[in-house]
């Protein structure tokens, strides 16, 4: 069992020094996982100004000239795999697969139609608490890079 808490994200300080005592809201470990993984994969390296390193690099790729598809996309899942290994210690055996298709958004303030790729980023990994499998999904959008 997890004797650790997860606590849920956006954290919100103020119940921390609220004098009626309300305590800060947690998750499972799960859900904790969920959200430190899209925290990770949306932040550009060099943004976290105590670990300038944290994040990952699929912001590099976002309107890199391609070459070859299959290439790109075996970097840009290379770079998410990298990034979740040295991030997210609560998980082993970690996977990273991605689904790559042309999707057009509708901006209603602006009257506008977007042609973007949508990559739908699937991580199967193991908790290292208890040795369960486990599976996040992800979609994002890019050029620029953005999520749902």
């Amino acid at each position: 069992m997890n004797s650790h808490r997860n606590y849920k994200l956006p954290i919100n300080f103020d119940s921390v020094f609220d004098e009626d005592g309300k305590k800060m809201s947690t998750c499972s470990e799960v859900s904790s996982i969920d959200q430190y993984i899209e925290l990770l994969l949306t932040t550009c390296p060099g943004e976290h100004k105590f670990d300038k390193q944290f994040g990952c690099r699929i912001w590099d790729m976002d309107f890199e000239r391609v070459v070859s598809r299959k290439k790109w996309e075996d970097d840009f899942a290379a770079h998410i795999l990298n990034a979740v290994q040295t991030y997210e210690k609560r998980l082993k055996d970690v996977s990273v697969t991605l689904n790559i298709q042309e999707v057009s958004r509708q901006d209603y303030t602006l009257q506008t139609t977007a042609i973007k790729k949508e990559v739908k980023v699937y991580i199967r990994s193991r908790l290292v608490s208890n040795n369960e499998p486990c599976k996040f999904q992800y979609a994002l959008f890019l050029g620029p890079l953005s999520t749902e």
